[in-house]
């Protein structure tokens, strides 16, 4: 007999085997003769039949050999066409991707593939979504935002599937998958999206009532979180509920119930129980530990990691809370727990947790005084998050995951600073800065720091990552640290907000916020926080620059941290014994700048203070003093070339054509800053028709202006929520592009103060050859002390000028013979303090 005789008796023989064989009794065996008799199959004459067996043999080898498996669908799938084999091309997709995702952990390319494969067959077999909608959540590659629309939509194609009269647990559970995506939404309105997800959690709820079972805990757990993380009104209000929906989850979590179930429900309690608020509870600390230590008696490490080493975590961050606030309690214990959580959470998709763990143990050292360790710590935490910058494919991609840094690369250069390191510390601090928009991580040198210093003036590089501030000073020669012990980070976020852990903003953004319904607090509040910064920051920093040697009249440059941007810094001031006011600006240019790397990048493309001048001038024909201003920046302007865009000539395509010719670029018109994602802030051009950065920043890329005057409310405030070091905003996304310098707006500024102030910037500059810095100190001082009798001389000299500026003129001319001729119109700090200049000069 020859071989492919014995070859086929052999064939025939098995498939008898295989055919009397109970298949769903002994898959095993099944297995076993679907290899053989494929191996059998000659794959190059008969390639359908060969790829039916391979499949065949991979269907029932899922449970005992599921790597095998997967190379047998491979070999399947490069047999069937995608459309005559629909159905099986579709089977080989599913049981890839099925298997992949029981096979975890595995990396972001694994991840990937199943993604790949899953998506192939989720439309002929929709059971699928919900597998899907794991996998983008947890999806570190491409853009986060198409991720998570990925994952919301597979989540409400899984919920088509249940019908929610007769399957109503399967349904809620799927309700509250969807509900915690919603609240996911990158760069969302954080407010809005979770309330919506409360919305939906509570439907769950209604529908369970009087059913409470694993999906009814799971639905309190989530509105337990939902209320923890919900501003308003009435923070205790929200706590309440925080914590009755915490201990209903506890009650129904009895010895029924899983461990790791009750386990989480004792977790979500612990972390109620640690909630900031704001007074310090150690009694609740203690509770919450407790809550931890019986969660850890009902885990088995091994099965579940992931639930361990969030207990783990949990205690590590009631430590910490005990040792901040002075509490007796070991370091060594708080470190112990935090490299317990580690040890569990080994993989590239648990990176950010493991950042989260490793700042918590950098923090814990810290405040035990054991500097060096909480380095070593912090230097791991933005190892972490710079693995995860890495898989950022676009620019919102990067804006989603440079959240991930915090405050790390602060308190990294505090420890520094604290070891005497003060050159490293600037470096770290830098380090920590500007990640959005650069994506190279080349350190700088302490040369080229010292190359932007100022001629006889002095960087101001400021550090309030913890309880005690500092300012780092640098010179041409010298660095040194003033230390600010009253003034860190609880008190920046006492004036910034009202506390460090208030749910509800108070202070200067609650003032900001209400400032037209309360405009009169909110100018009080501006002058008051300029007196707070002036006795509590910047006395101890004047008292150090005069040591080194800086004269009245020099240049300082300010480099916020930790949220500090918010406030108008160059206007502190003190009370003279006379009574008088005497401001920061009296004596000193403050110009701002948001890292160092803006200060030492190449040239803009055509930029000169002498170039040519394109003035964008009120687009939105409702801004009658722009037309003023606009006078006054060509009065300054003559003899230079300029393009004019007017009202509905000034639209977004027109503005973006002549951008790239122009030295000087001025925008009177009003801004949009959108505090949830930066890169859709706008100016708002002819029709209201919005122009956002992220249109604008391409064309500045190209050939960036020297210098652009944001005339507008609201143009230099950046993003300070999430990311206290990583300025998105007007200024850095114009600087970064190219531009050499900015004049923008801290808040919505008053439209003739701003007309008045502007034109006497632009006469310093023309006039007097002053710099951009220079020449808004000098403007910022002149409209302080100007009075009512020389605005109207000023008034009287443009009242000429065409239409409809200088019937303007003249009509603000006649009102101003009804005030007192020495009246200072404009001396408060609300009408000037808002205008900063950030950039090289």
């Amino acid at each position: 007999m020859d071989k492919s005789e014995h070859d086929r008796e052999r064939f025939i023989s098995l498939m008898a085997a295989y055919d009397l064989l109970d298949k769903s009794e002994n898959p095993h065996r099944a297995a076993e003769l679907l290899l053989e008799a494929g191996s059998l199959v000659d794959g190059e004459a008969e390639p359908k039949k060969w790829a039916a067996f391979r499949q065949l043999y991979a269907q029932y080898s899922e449970t005992s050999d599921p790597e095998a498996a997967i190379t047998a669908y491979r070999d399947a799938l490069s047999v069937w066409d995608p459309v005559l084999d629909r159905d099986a091309w579709v089977a080989c997709h599913s049981g890839i991707g099925s298997l992949m995702v029981n096979l975890q952990p595995f990396g972001p390319k694994e991840l990937d593939e199943a993604v790949m494969h899953l998506e192939s067959a989720v439309q002929a077999q929709p059971f699928l979504s919900s597998m899907l909608a794991v996998l983008y959540r947890f999806r570190s590659a491409g853009d986060p935002r198409e991720n998570w629309q990925k994952r919301v939509h597979h989540l409400r194609q899984a919920l088509l599937l249940i019908d929610r009269d007769e399957e109503p647990c399967g349904w809620a559970a799927a309700n509250n998958e969807l509900a915690i995506a919603i609240g996911d939404e990158p760069d969302a309105d954080f407010g809005a999206a979770l309330e919506e997800r409360l919305r939906l959690h509570l439907e769950s709820f209604g529908l369970l009532e009087g059913n409470k079972d694993d999906t009814w805990i799971d639905t309190c757990l989530s509105l337990s979180e939902c209320y923890l993380f919900r501003g308003g009104i009435d923070d205790r209000e929200n706590q309440e509920q925080a914590e009755r929906y915490a201990r209903l989850a506890l009650d129904a979590a009895g010895t029924e119930v899983s461990g790791p179930l009750r386990a989480e429900v004792l977790l979500n309690l612990a972390r109620v129980l640690m909630a900031p608020g704001r007074f310090f509870d150690a009694d609740r600390i203690r509770q919450c530990l407790s809550c931890c230590d019986e969660s850890a008696a009902l885990i088995d490490p091994v099965r579940s990691p992931a639930l361990m080493a969030s207990v783990e975590s949990f205690r590590a961050n009631a430590l910490l809370k005990l040792i901040q606030n002075g509490e007796p309690c070991d370091e060594e214990r708080l470190a112990a727990h935090a490299e317990a959580a580690l040890a569990l959470l080994p993989g590239v998709e648990h990176t950010s947790s493991r950042r989260s763990i490793l700042q918590v143990a950098g923090e814990g050292m810290l405040a035990a005084r054991h500097d060096e360790r909480a380095a070593g710590y912090f230097r791991e935490a933005l190892d972490a998050a710079a693995s995860a910058l890495l898989f950022a494919e676009s620019r919102e991609g990067r804006m989603q995951r440079i959240w991930e840094f915090r405050d790390t690369s602060a308190l990294l250069a505090w420890s520094l600073l604290k070891l005497g390191d003060k050159e490293n510390a600037l470096v770290e601090l830098e380090k920590g800065k500007g990640r959005f928009w650069r994506t190279d991580d080349e350190a700088l040198s302490v040369a080229a720091i010292r190359s932007i210093v100022p001629s006889g003036g002095a960087l101001l590089v400021a550090n309030f990552s913890c309880r005690e501030g500092a300012v780092i000073v640098v010179t041409g020669e010298r660095i040194e640290i003033v230390w600010l012990p009253s003034f860190g980070k609880d008190r920046l976020m006492a004036l910034q907000r009202g506390g460090l852990d208030v749910a509800s903003p108070g202070g200067w953004l609650r003032a900001y916020h209400m400032r037209n319904s309360e405009h009169e607090a909110w100018r009080r509040m501006i002058e008051e926080t300029g007196e707070t910064l002036y006795r509590e920051l910047w006395e101890p920093v004047l008292d150090l620059l005069q040591d080194m040697g800086i004269a009245d009249d020099a240049e300082l440059v300010w480099f916020p941290q930790g949220g500090s941007g918010v406030f108008p810094v160059h206007a502190a001031w003190r009370q003279d014994s006379d009574g008088s006011k005497r401001w920061l600006i009296d004596r000193f240019t403050v110009r701002y700048a948001p890292d160092f790397q803006v200060l030492l990048s190449g040239e803009s493309g055509v930029g000169c203070a002498s170039g040519s001048l394109l003035l964008v001038a009120n687009p939105c024909g409702d801004l009658d003093f722009s037309e003023l201003e606009c006078a006054w920046v060509r009065q300054y302007h003559t003899g230079r070339e300029l393009k004019l865009l007017h009202g509905i000539d000034a639209t977004p395509d027109a503005v973006l054509d002549a951008i790239g010719s122009a030295g000087i670029v001025h925008f009177s018109t009003h801004a949009i800053f959108d505090l949830n994602r930066p890169l859709c802030s706008a100016l708002l051009l002819a029709g209201g028709e919005p122009l956002s950065l992220e249109r604008l920043i391409p064309a500045l890329e190209q050939k960036a202006p020297y210098l652009v005057v944001l005339s507008a409310c609201e143009t230099a405030m950046s993003r300070i929520s999430s990311t206290p070091d990583e300025f998105l905003g007007f200024p850095a996304a114009f600087l970064h592009s190219g531009v050499r310098t900015v004049l923008a707006t801290l808040w919505p500024v008053d439209d003739a103060a701003t007309a008045v102030l502007t034109g006497r910037f632009y006469r310093e500059l023309a006039v007097n050859n002053h710099s951009p810095s220079r020449a808004l100190r000098e403007a910022q001082n002149w409209i302080r002390s100007v009075t009512a009798l020389e605005l109207m001389e000023l008034m009287r000299e443009m009242k000429n000028a065409p239409p409809p500026a200088g019937p303007l003129a003249g009509r603000i001319r006649t009102a101003l013979r009804a005030f007192d001729p020495e009246l200072k119109p404009f001396a408060s700090p609300y009408y000037w303090a808002a205008f900063t200049i950030s950039g090289k000069e």
